[in-house]
């Protein structure tokens, strides 16, 4: 017997939060390393500042957001699992977009500075489970059926 369709989509809703959840105990011991093998790295110029330094920065995060991508894709019950990775990828570019406190009035570049990393951790977010659905769905299609 198939359980009802909302009790699927808070299933798959809560997979999905969780896995996000999670990933942050991983991800700050990750940075953490991460950010003793970069240190001395200094960004020059506008592009490197804004653009460069905020993906170097958060590199670890990307893989990880891309790790939960990918299991939220195989572990969710669903036809289209993809979509259910739209979830934490909004939750990642929403929590990285909050919380700059800027010490003067905010110029373009600092606020391309300040998308650049949500937007990087979305992407990897939805490239993970594009991967994963691509890995998910190869199987099933390369059956052969008797005729």
């Amino acid at each position: 017997m198939e359980p009802p369709r909302k009790e699927v989509a808070v299933r798959n809703l809560l997979v999905g939060a969780g896995a996000y959840y999670l990933s942050w105990w991983v991800a700050y011991p990750l940075e953490f390393g991460f950010g003793k093998l970069t240190e001395g790295i200094t960004y020059t110029g506008n592009f490197a500042g804004a653009v460069l330094m905020p993906i170097v920065t958060s590199l670890p995060v990307a893989l990880i957001a891309a790790v939960v991508g990918a299991s939220v894709v195989w572990l969710v019950h669903s036809e289209t699992p993809l979509r259910w990775a739209i979830f934490p990828a909004a939750l990642y570019a929403f929590y990285a977009s909050i919380g700059h406190h800027w010490a003067r009035p905010p110029m373009l570049i600092d606020r391309v500075a300040q998308v650049v990393t949500p937007i990087l951790l979305a992407l990897s977010c939805l490239g993970g489970a594009i991967v994963a659905a691509r890995k998910r769905a190869a199987p099933r299609s390369a059956q052969i059926t008797p005729d």
